[in-house]
């Protein structure tokens, strides 16, 4: 019934599957084949990021708001300021953590 030479004429609406050799078959261990690295799009992108880097680069350098010492001054004083406010948070947690808890 379902061997029989009439029904393998017929059309079918499932597409068959193409012969091996038409696309890249799996191997026998069912390990996928070894793929090349496309080295054209490779450099492409490094070359990308490197122009990306030059030109931020660039733009940081012509818009900084201030000089090299004036940044490095500001960023010291404001972690000089978190540190203080870090600490000075940590001895009112560890305070309250001391106090006896309030009976209800």
């Amino acid at each position: 019934m379902f061997n029989s030479p009439s029904l393998s004429n017929q059309t079918s609406a499932i597409p068959k599957a193409p012969p091996p050799g038409s696309i890249p078959q799996p191997r026998a261990d069912g390990l996928p084949h070894e793929t090349v690295p496309d080295w054209n799009n490779i450099g492409l992108f490094t070359a990308g990021i490197a122009v990306g880097a030059i030109l931020g680069a660039t733009v940081a350098l012509l818009l900084a708001p201030a000089s090299g010492d004036e940044t490095r001054h500001g960023i010291a004083r404001r972690v000089r300021n978190l540190r203080g406010e870090l600490e000075r948070a940590a001895a009112e947690m560890e305070e309250d953590a001391t106090k006896e808890p309030a009976e209800t």
